[in-house]
């Protein structure tokens, strides 16, 4: 799945659960509709590497992986989780890892 949007805002590395690194960014849809959409996307590990070189207002196409997990404190309970993979920069530059996305 890809999406491509302007870059609305970059948050903090963090560490989550037993030693795990994740950072969140926001993108804006790249439309001319009045009211735009915003999906943030998370990376994890060393695909927070992907960032180096992207900054808030960069337009960049994202290659995701999307996903409903259930939650372990609360069955029946779900939520989605939409990772990163691949960033591609308008002017055509590709960052990607040399993994598979699954």
């Amino acid at each position: 799945m890809q999406y491509q949007g302007f870059v609305k805002f970059i948050g903090p590395k963090e560490t989550i659960g037993e030693g795990v690194d994740k950072q969140t960014i926001v993108l804006e849809e790249n439309t001319d509709r009045e009211y735009k959409g915003s999906i943030a996307v998370d990376f994890f590990r060393d695909k927070i590497n992907l960032l180096a070189d992207v900054n808030t207002g960069d337009l960049i196409t994202v290659h995701l992986n999307a996903r409903a997990n259930e939650s372990k404190n609360q069955p029946g309970r779900w939520f989605n989780s939409i990772t990163c993979w691949r960033i591609e920069k308008a002017s055509g530059e590709t960052s990607s890892s040399d993994d598979l996305p699954f």
